[in-house]
């Protein structure tokens, strides 16, 4: 009976120890960065060409748009394949 008890006790701690070095070990690798530097950059208010005011606002460093990758890789076919379309043809 003593043996179980003892079998179990082992169990019960390894399993804490193994629950603390998990969570430890996510903490560590999580990136604490302050928001106002995730956020991207701010764009001063400004005065078009127009004469007309323009409104300041945050760029973003990574776009929302759930099309971005698809355009990018369209755009980097296509600047990178350019001349293959200008060539003349004999």
């Amino acid at each position: 009976m003593e043996k179980t008890v003892l079998k179990a006790s082992v169990k019960f701690s390894f399993l804490i120890v193994l629950l603390l070095f998990l969570a430890s070990s996510l903490l560590i690798s999580c990136d604490f960065k302050k928001s106002e530097n995730a956020g991207g950059t701010y764009v001063k208010p400004s005065i078009d060409y127009k004469g007309k005011m323009r409104k300041g606002y945050v760029r973003k460093k990574v776009s929302t748009n759930k099309n971005a990758i698809k355009n990018q890789n369209k755009s980097r076919y296509y600047y990178q394949t350019r001349g293959k379309y200008r060539r003349k043809k004999h």
